[in-house]
Formats: structure tokens, C-alpha cells, sequence
């Protein structure tokens, strides 16, 4: 419960104060005030609060009246009413404003507690599937990135150690000089690196180098290689060259 934001609303100084002090603060919510439903419209606008305690009929506009005017500017947090007066038509129009529940004047502590949990728990459901769902995409748009890059580096790979195992055959036929052997050797250990950390990446993330597929969204790494190396003028390709 604690550390969400509520903004009180209502034209008495003791209720505004009761709630403030008494009910919200000791169960850790952070919460600001407003007198009237024009300074309540301004102070949601600047604050966004995870949601509102509303009084029914105050000065120069009313909760309802306040509540539209936020629903125009899309805020969409949930709203408690708090009134003296009950009435069909009263309510038919706060819960189609994005009133959670309402409590009839005077209430006790426990009844607005009870309200309060139940507008936030609706919020909070909201958001956790909200957060959900963004991690289930961060997941796919890295197993995505890994088996593209995996499937690109491989390819590199694989040449690379053709290369070398050719150029060592070929050194050792001519007896070069021993400098040139730690070289190619020291170049076949950083490929054995490279394809060690391949195969790291490929368990800590979960996926495999499977196929391209129609439904997997590969990244382009031809076309951001060469954007990357054309802003940097000393790694820029020779004429008749290219990455390959």
C-alpha cells in the first residue's frame, strides 16, 4: 500500500486534514491537498496521483465537473467520491467518469481504507500488466538480437578458421619466422574466445541457432555495421571492398 500518491479533494479544512494526517500519512501514502475542485483540477493536472479522494459538492466546481475536465485531458486514475448525498443518477455518472467507489459522509477510518484498497488494487493490477508485457518484449527483442547476432558471427566464425588453418599450413610449409607462428596462433585462440562467449550467450539467454524464419524480425547487421563505419572515417571501406 504505501508509497502511491493521493490527492484529496474536499472543500473542509478538518476533512482534508483528518485524512491527510490520520488515515494516509500513518499508512505511508504520500498525499497533497486541494480547497475546491478548480484548485483540485490544477494540482491533478501538475501531480498525477495514483488516485483521487473527491468530495461530491464544493465551490466553483464540483467533483463530477472536475472529473470530466480530467477525463478530457486523459488523466485516467482512479477516484473515490466521498458525498452526504446518495443518488442513482449521481452515481451512474461518477462511474462513468472513472469514480472506483464511493463513501457517504461521515465515514469511519476503516470503510475509506477499504475503498482506497480496492481502487488501487485495480491499478495496480493494471500495472503489473503493463510491466509484464514490457518484459516479455525486452525478452524476445534480445532472444531476437542473440540469434541474429549468433547466426551473423557464426557465419564470420567459420570463415575465420578456414583462413587461419590454411594460413598455418601454409607458414609451416615455408618455415617462417617464429614471430608470424605466435601471431596465428594468438589469432586461432581469440577465434576459440570468440566462439566460447558465443556459446555463453547462447545458454544464458535460452535460444539456439535455429533457422530463419518468416516470423522471426531479424536485425539488419550489414546495414548497421555500415552506417557505424561511415561515421568514423579511418575505419571507412576501400574503393572495392565491402563487408562480406
Amino acid at each position: 500500500m504505501a508509497g502511491e500518491t493521493i490527492l484529496i479533494v474536499d472543500d473542509s479544512r478538518d476533512i482534508r486534514i483528518l485524512l491527510d494526517e490520520d488515515v494516509l500519512a500513518p499508512m505511508g501514502f504520500k498525499t497533497f491537498t486541494a480547497a475546491d475542485g478548480k484548485e483540485g483540477l490544477e494540482a491533478a493536472v501538475r501531480g498525477r496521483p495514483d488516485l483521487i479522494l473527491l468530495d461530491m459538492n464544493m465551490p466553483r466546481m464540483s467533483g463530477l465537473e472536475m472529473l470530466a475536465a480530467l477525463r478530457k485531458d486523459s488523466f485516467a486514475a482512479p477516484a473515490i467520491l466521498m458525498t452526504a448525498y446518495g443518488s442513482e443518477n449521481v452515481a451512474i455518472e461518477a462511474f462513468r467518469l472513472g469514480v472506483r467507489d464511493y463513501v457517504v459522509k461521515p465515514f469511519t477510518k476503516d470503510e475509506i481504507l477499504a475503498a482506497i484498497d480496492r481502487a488501487l488494487n485495480e491499478s495496480r493490477l493494471a500495472r503489473a500488466k503493463e510491466e509484464l508485457n514490457r518484459n516479455l518484449i525486452t525478452a524476445e527483442i534480445v532472444r531476437v538480437t542473440v540469434v541474429t547476432l549468433s547466426h551473423y558471427l557464426n557465419n564470420h566464425l567459420t570463415t575465420l578458421k578456414g583462413g587461419l588453418t590454411l594460413l598455418g599450413e601454409a607458414l609451416t610449409d615455408k618455415a617462417p619466422d617464429p614471430y608470424l607462428l605466435d601471431i596465428l596462433q594468438a589469432s586461432r585462440k581469440s577465434a576459440l574466445s570468440i566462439q566460447a562467449v558465443m556459446k555463453v550467450l547462447l545458454g544464458a539467454t535460452g535460444v539456439s541457432l535455429c533457422n530463419y524464419t518468416d516470423s522471426t524480425m531479424m536485425m539488419d547487421i550489414e546495414a548497421a555495421l555500415r552506417e557505424e563505419l561511415g561515421r568514423q572515417p579511418e575505419f571507412s571501406e576501400p574503393d572495392g571492398y565491402g563487408i562480406c
